[in-house]
C-alpha cells in the first residue's frame, strides 16, 4: 500500500454510525505507527479535510463541502441529468427520480427529482450501496466490461448469490445479459419495502456505463408497460447527449485559447 492510499485509508474510518475518531482510535484501528499517524492526521487537518474538535478528537473537514459545491455546479452527469429529469417526471406523474453514478464497487446516488417529496427511499443523494441490489445499481452492473464482472464475482460471491443473481460464473454471466439486452432493470421491494424500481443506463462515449437512472413508486404489484421503460432509456440516451455536447463545448475552448508567446529577440 503506498503511504498515499494509507493516509487516505484514514477518511475510509468515518461513517454515520462512527464520525468521530481520536488519533489513538485511528493508530489501533489502522495499526499504524503513531508517529505515522499523527503525521496523516495533521496533513489531512492541514488540507482541510479533517478538522479538530479538540481531546484529541477528529471530524471530516470543511474541504468536502467546498468540493461538494463544486461538484454540484461543474459535474457534467449532475448538469445534463438536472436540465432532463424534472420534464421527465412530469411525463410519469408520480414516484421520483434518481440519478446514480458508479463509485468504485458501490454505487452513490448523486441527484434526487424532486429534491422534496413525501416518498422517502434508501438511495438519497450521498449514500452509498452496493453493486447488487435494486434496478439502481444491477443496471449498472450489467454494463460493466466483462473482465471486471470477473473480478466482482470473485470477490463477492456470496452476495451476489443472496440478490439472486446466480452461484456459479454462468449463471451470473446469463442474469446480467439478459438485463442488457432488455435495456432496463426492474426491481420490486429489494431496497426499500413496498417499492418498485425502473432502472437504466447512462453511457459515455456509447459503452463506457457511468451511472443510472432509476424511476421508483410504491406498489410492488404495479404493472411496468414499455411506455414507462421507453421514457427512461430516452431520457439515459438525453443525458449522454447532453454530456457529449458539454465536453465538446470544453474542447473547443481549449481549441480556441492559444497562449501568448513572448517575442525574443535574437541574440537575447
Amino acid at each position: 500500500m503506498s503511504s498515499l492510499e494509507r493516509l487516505l485509508s484514514i477518511l475510509d474510518l468515518y461513517s454515520e454510525a462512527e464520525p468521530i475518531w481520536t488519533l489513538e482510535e485511528i493508530t489501533r484501528e489502522t495499526g499504524y505507527a503513531r508517529s505515522t499517524a499523527y503525521r496523516y492526521v495533521k496533513e489531512l487537518c492541514d488540507s482541510g479535510l479533517l478538522i479538530s474538535i479538540g481531546k484529541g478528537a477528529h471530524v471530516l473537514g470543511p474541504r468536502f463541502i467546498e468540493f461538494d459545491r463544486l461538484i454540484r455546479n461543474t459535474d457534467p452527469l449532475l448538469i445534463a441529468a438536472q436540465n432532463i429529469m424534472p420534464d421527465l417526471l412530469d411525463e410519469f406523474g408520480d414516484g421520483v427520480l434518481l440519478l446514480s453514478s458508479l463509485y468504485g464497487d458501490k454505487v452513490l446516488c448523486i441527484h434526487q427529482e424532486p429534491l422534496i417529496s413525501d416518498f422517502i427511499v434508501s438511495y438519497t443523494r450521498g449514500r452509498p450501496m452496493p453493486l447488487f441490489y435494486g434496478a439502481t445499481a444491477k443496471i449498472i452492473l450489467a454494463n460493466l466490461p466483462e473482465r471486471r464482472l470477473v473480478k466482482l464475482f470473485l470477490n463477492h460471491r456470496i452476495e451476489i448469490a443472496k440478490a439472486g443473481l446466480g452461484e456459479e460464473w454462468e449463471d451470473f454471466k446469463r442474469h446480467l445479459a439478459e438485463m442488457r439486452q432488455l435495456g432496463y432493470c426492474i426491481s420490486r421491494g429489494e431496497v426499500d419495502p413496498g417499492a418498485i424500481g425502473v432502472g437504466t443506463a447512462i453511457f459515455a462515449d456509447e459503452k463506457t456505463v457511468i451511472g443510472s437512472l432509476t424511476h421508483v413508486v410504491l406498489g410492488t404489484d404495479k404493472e411496468i408497460d414499455e411506455s414507462i421503460t421507453s421514457r427512461l432509456i430516452d431520457g439515459c440516451n438525453r443525458i449522454s447527449a447532453e454530456i457529449e455536447r458539454i465536453l465538446q463545448a470544453h474542447d473547443d475552448m481549449l481549441d480556441s485559447y492559444s497562449p501568448v508567446i513572448p517575442f525574443k529577440k535574437s541574440g537575447s
